[in-house]
């Protein structure tokens, strides 16, 4: 009598799966990339899905406001100084500050750009907040820096500024805003580098004290400012000087006073060049100038002969007298 066996089934099934494992190309799954970092803006990624579409944090903007904390940063300016001393990327990117408000608005540790002695130059696009921003030192803008307000105005007009930075403290004669850190002096033979620094759409308030609103003697071209109110500034509104060759067009700017007294060092605007840079090198003007100054005043708008400066202004005086 013959006996056989029976044999299992997965006998036949699992040679069958190896030849067909064998036959068929390896395919491994692609890996997951979709992240980001903090405060990072999502953008879409064809491929970072296992090889799908899905959403990745942008190295090009910043959300500042989700860095408002003890450990990171305190205020506004803290907030952002930070931003650019911790792995901010070399060639910079956008820092969205739109969502902080309140009490951070008021700097008390320094500038965006310097604390505690310490200072950074880094290339920056800086969105601003709606509100006053309360500042007790000069913000010292490196080479490649764009602030950005919400829109510029004199209070109690028609035009509500969007967004104010505001003096405190600031010693007489200091500036708000300067173009340019002291690095970026000329040597002799080389003229400045800092280049394609701009303000615009913001209101500068010196809070009724003797200080200057805008000085540009190092910023070359392209560097400029555009619609931006200068209001309760008793010292010069806007000083262009120096080094900043090419630099321009300033345009769109208000000058007012307010409830604030003129003194007889109270300028809505000066322009000058160096007398060795040629005419050609000049800033490139003045447009759309708005000027209301509480007397005694003198000339509103002082300028040397050698500046390619056009001037289309509206002001009570004819207000143009060229420096000797």
């Amino acid at each position: 009598m013959q006996h056989t066996k029976s044999i299992p089934a997965w006998a036949f099934i699992a040679p069958l799966a190896a030849v067909s494992f064998l036959a068929s190309p390896l395919q491994v799954d692609a890996q997951n990339t979709c992240s980001g970092s903090q405060g990072q803006n999502g953008v879409y990624n064809a491929t970072c899905n296992n090889g799908h579409p899905g959403v990745v944090g942008s190295s090009g903007f910043v959300d500042a406001s989700q860095f408002l904390r003890v450990t990171q940063g305190q205020d506004l300016c803290d907030t952002i100084y930070y931003l650019f001393t911790h792995s901010y990327p070399a060639s910079g990117e956008v820092i969205d500050a739109r969502a902080i408000s309140g009490s951070a608005l008021t700097c008390t540790k320094g500038s965006p750009w310097s604390e505690g002695g310490n200072s950074v130059s880094v290339p920056s696009t800086i969105l601003l907040p709606a509100g006053t921003i309360v500042i007790p030192s000069t913000w010292v803008l490196p080479a490649n820096t764009h602030l950005i307000g919400e829109g510029d105005g004199i209070p109690g007009t028609s035009f509500t500024p969007g967004t104010t930075i505001q003096a405190s403290g600031f010693s007489s004669g200091s500036s708000m805003i300067q173009f340019g850190p002291l690095t970026c002096l000329p040597q002799p033979g080389v003229p400045s580098f800092c280049s394609g620094i701009s303000v615009e759409k913001l209101t500068l308030d010196g809070n009724g004290q003797s200080v200057n609103g805008i000085t540009n003697a190092l910023g070359i071209g392209p560097s400029y400012v555009d619609y931006v109110s200068l209001y309760r500034i008793l010292g010069t509104g806007l000083s262009v000087s120096g080094s900043a060759i090419n630099s321009g067009p300033y345009t769109n700017i208000t000058f007012n006073t307010g409830s604030s007294s003129a003194t007889s060092a109270t300028v809505c605007a000066q322009m000058k060049t160096i007398s060795t840079m040629p005419p050609e090198s000049a800033a490139k003007g003045l447009w759309g100038f708005v000027e209301t100054m509480t007397m005694p005043r003198t000339e509103p708008v002082l300028s040397d002969r050698i500046a390619r400066s056009s001037f289309q202004t509206r002001m009570p005086t004819e207000g143009l007298r060229p420096l000797a």
